[in-house]
């Protein structure tokens, strides 16, 4: 993706996937491509590809680039190689998440941030406000790239693009402006962001050797990899522990100062959240939306959803609990009980001394 002296193309996702007959929403959301329930068991049985135009991709470039975007995310950048993708989030200056990255370096003085979609035009905003004098230029560039999720045959089918797949979770490979980013979990999947010269030469190889399917698909394998996401509707909630963003690489504590690191840093050596992202299912029903209530029986408050999803037995969500609601058998999810789900990670529970006061 080095073109940036004139306008890029723009991609048109209706007219892309024209072929394969998606269905989209009133919003305008692909929802799927005709059998939503076959779909998304293709995805957990033989894979599949899934795009995802609710991507956002934001481009920042210039020669400062590595020294701004250090100084403003979570994660180190400045030490990051072009082979490695990283994830990072933005906070205000009271440690709350005003979004999540998957960073990519595609050059010493060119990162391109994965995040969500909704969140791109308030983000653009947000970081220009510090670059001051910073020899950096930032660039919603989501109508110039596209956003695909691959799996089983989906990630077979990427190797006719990349030649090599990255091999370990947090790798990346680059061909041409097309870039895979392995993200590990159970099935192994992998992201390809590509310009959008490049989106219909890809979607074509991609479909020749595999399904195209739901991108709901996409949202379980994640739900399930237990990685949180943070959309408008949860635009400063959270601070990132609370949604488990050490425990899954996306803070350093040794990377010095960046909006809301007092707070953070706090919180990690002065005790430990009180509130904490778990994994929660519940019979098929209404399912909730991102900053829904979880509920007890009697109706009082013991978290927030994350993000949620209808799976194949039933809905799956991550939500961000009171710590001493783990393991409760009274919540409701959405307007079903719910059940914990077991996370592929630990995650730790602060003793009522160690627990910090950060509702």
């Amino acid at each position: 993706m080095n073109e940036t002296s004139r306008t890029p193309p723009s991609i048109q996702w209706s007219a892309l996937l024209a072929p394969q007959k998606p269905r989209f929403g009133d919003d305008g959301a692909l929802l799927d491509f005709g059998d939503a329930d076959g779909e998304l068991h293709t995805v957990l049985g033989d894979g599949g590809v899934m795009p995802l135009p609710g991507s956002g991709l934001i481009r920042v470039v210039g020669d400062d680039a590595a020294a701004f975007l250090q100084a403003q995310l979570s994660e180190s950048v400045a030490d990051q190689g072009t082979d490695e993708w990283r994830l990072a989030g933005l906070c205000n200056p009271k440690g709350r998440l005003l979004g999540l990255f998957r960073v990519l370096r595609l050059d010493d003085d060119d990162f391109l941030l994965l995040t969500d979609g909704s969140l791109v035009e308030g983000l653009v905003q947000r970081l220009r406000m510090y670059v001051l004098r910073s020899r950096v230029a930032l660039q919603d560039f989501t109508p110039h790239g596209g956003v695909w999720g691959a799996a089983g045959s989906g990630a077979a089918a990427l190797t006719q693009v990349a030649g090599t797949l990255p091999q370990g979770t947090g790798t990346a490979v680059h061909a041409g402006d097309t870039t895979v980013l392995n993200l590990g979990g159970e099935p192994e999947r992998f992201l390809a962001v590509a310009h959008a010269r490049d989106a219909e030469g890809l979607w074509s190889t991609l479909t020749d050797a595999s399904r195209p399917v739901t991108p709901t698909g996409w949202t379980l394998l994640g739900i399930r990899a237990g990685e949180p996401e943070v959309t408008a509707a949860t635009r400063e909630r959270f601070v990132p522990q609370q949604v488990n963003l050490e425990l899954i690489g996306g803070i350093s504590f040794q990377k010095g100062c960046y909006p809301g690191q007092e707070v953070i840093a706090r919180m990690h050596y002065r005790g430990k959240p009180s509130r904490r992202m778990f994994g929660l299912t519940a019979p098929a029903g209404s399912v909730p939306s991102p900053g829904d209530s979880v509920l007890t029986a009697d109706g009082a408050s013991a978290g927030e959803v994350v993000r949620a999803v209808a799976g194949p037995a039933g809905t799956e969500a991550l939500a961000v609990l009171r710590v001493q609601y783990h393991g409760r058998q009274d919540l409701r999810l959405g307007d079903q009980p719910a059940g914990f789900a077991q996370l592929p990670y630990d995650v730790p529970l602060p003793t009522e001394e160690e627990a910090t006061d950060d509702s």
